[in-house]
Order: structure tokens, then sequence, then C-alpha cells
């Protein structure tokens, strides 16, 4: 399955994040933008993009662990996540994910 570059930043990130919180988390367009460095638009695109293509889900109606609404958002689907992790590395990566900060806004 073909992606482009911008999708599989955020299919990567959707995998990556989500593995912190056992494949349960979405994530909304602004807080894929700053691990991606891509902006709203570029994010929501993908993510649209992604579902079409079966590798990302999308939720509505979600809430916060706090009991609180959350609004919508997109996680990896399984064959989203399966598709990450057997892509080839590239010489000298590690297994380990990269440390990413979900709170950095880009501009």
């Amino acid at each position: 399955m073909k992606l482009n570059d911008n999708e599989r930043k955020v299919l990567a990130c959707l995998v990556v994040c989500g593995e912190d919180y056992c494949g349960y988390c979405y994530f909304n367009f602004r807080s894929l933008t700053g691990p991606t460095k891509l902006n709203r638009r570029e994010v929501r695109l993908a993510c649209r993009s992604l579902k079409r293509k079966g590798l990302a889900e999308f939720g509505r109606g979600l809430w916060s662990e706090d009991g609180e609404p959350a609004g919508s958002g997109y996680r990896a689907s399984k064959a989203g996540a399966d598709l990450i992790e057997s892509a080839p590395r590239p010489r000298g990566a590690t297994k380990q994910a990269p440390q990413l900060n979900l709170f950095e806004v880009a501009e």
C-alpha cells in the first residue's frame, strides 16, 4: 500500500503514541501537529486518507480519563500498526520508539 510522507508520519505517530495507552487512545488533530511537525490541514488530510485505507480508525463522543467530554479523534487500526511495525528500519535505527512531545504545538 502506498503512503505519502505525511500519511507515514501521522500513522507512525498514532502507532508509537498509542502504544503508551495499550492502543486505546485516540488523538485529535492538534495533538498530532507537534510530533509530526505538520500543520493542522496536513494532519487532517492524512488522517482521513488513512481511515479510507483502513489504517486508522475514527472515534467520536470520546471521554477523557477524568470523565469529561473529549470530542473526537483518530487511532491506528490493527492493519496500520502491523504496517508500521513490519516496515524496514533504516540502518543503525533502534527498535526503541522516538521520544515525542505531544504537548508541543507546531507554529
